[in-house]
């Protein structure tokens, strides 16, 4: 394990010393954009760094709403509630789900949606097994089927397109965490590329802190209803909003995350030229996430002044995931060390 002097970006000092980083979840690496930081500095002039307030106050910052509005814009979705943090969007989430619904658990689903066990089967065996037992079946209310958009511990980004074989209504939470601000055109995440049927109801359920750098939660609802519903509930009304300088920055910095993106997608093409001659390198293209063998860990990579992500996850005590997870900040020098570190 690590211990960090300082915040991370392309590099990050250890006991003083600078070692490449290759790890987090900072894909944009915003924190050390200088425009966007300024950007951090004017709301905290406007706002204060927080605003200690119920969202059901009497008295509400017309900021907030400003948000909501962009990420429905964003994501194409009727409406959208801003939380604290992706983990309490993805709890308020569930809780709107009816008693005695019917639940279809994908094999990965983060804590935050997830209410009995996960799936053990693959995504695609999941989802044919989903719709048959969907489709034969007459429920009270609508199942719910739970999943992430993707799973960036094993490099897979999910396909929802089974949905589209489902005849009756159905409620889809997608926890959108690690696609939003880095996948679609527009950082739109997951939202772009789901079924559109009259039959299906999504609540997509993300965290802001991951590619975006805000440290805040939203849930997108295609059924104004639900976010109604979830304005109602205790995870909405008792938690502190999130910080109004942070959300500032986030409200234009839009071309800002834009910039970044692009400059990711040339990141990942480089290194996928790199690593061409390595065929036991797990990623899929549009995640900035390279999986190597068990043998490729953090001490080897440690030996040669570089840090990637070791850890086993979700249960600690599994094997480690070795991972290399690029960000916008990384040079062409520093992607081609990380691909000769593997020369070593």
């Amino acid at each position: 394990m690590f211990q960090l002097n300082f915040t991370p970006g392309r590099t990050a000092f250890v006991d003083n010393k600078e070692l490449l980083f290759f790890s987090g979840y900072a894909y944009l690496g915003m924190n050390h954009v200088t425009e966007f930081l300024q950007h951090v500095q004017k709301g905290i002039e406007l706002y204060g760094a927080v605003f200690p307030s119920s969202r059901i106050s009497n008295t509400q910052l017309n900021l907030y709403s400003e948000t909501e509005k962009l990420l429905s814009d964003l994501t194409q979705t009727a409406d959208t509630v801003l939380m604290q943090s992706g983990f309490t969007a993805g709890k308020a989430s569930v809780e709107t789900i009816a008693a005695d619904t019917a639940l279809f658990h994908a094999p990965f689903c983060h804590p935050a949606i997830r209410i009995n066990n996960n799936s053990v089967l693959f995504f695609s065996d999941w989802a044919n097994e989903t719709v048959d037992t969907i489709n034969k079946n007459n429920y009270a209310t609508p199942p719910v089927i739970l999943s992430d958009s993707m799973n960036q511990l094993t490099a897979e980004v999910y396909d929802f397109s089974f949905l589209n074989s489902i005849k009756q209504n159905i409620i889809c939470i997608i926890d959108d965490s690690h696609g939003m601000g880095l996948l679609g055109i527009n950082g739109e995440g997951i939202s772009s590329r789901l079924p559109k049927k009259e039959n299906i109801e999504y609540i997509i359920t993300y965290s802001l802190s991951k590619a975006m750098n805000i440290q805040a939660g939203a849930i997108s609802c295609s059924n104004k209803n639900t976010a109604d519903k979830i304005r109602n509930s205790n995870w909405y009304a008792a938690t502190t909003p999130p910080s109004p300088a942070m959300l500032y920055a986030f409200n234009h910095s839009q071309k800002i995350y834009q910039q970044q993106r692009e400059t990711l997608n040339k990141n990942k093409k480089f290194l996928l030229e790199l690593f061409s001659k390595y065929f036991d390198i797990k990623f899929h293209p549009e995640l900035p996430v390279f999986i190597f063998r068990e043998e490729y860990d953090e001490d080897f990579f440690a030996k040669q002044n570089i840090i990637i992500s070791s850890f086993a996850y979700p249960d600690p005590k599994g094997k480690k995931i070795n991972r290399a997870v690029i960000n916008a900040l990384h040079t062409d020098d520093d992607l081609i060390k990380l691909a000769d570190a593997l020369n070593a």
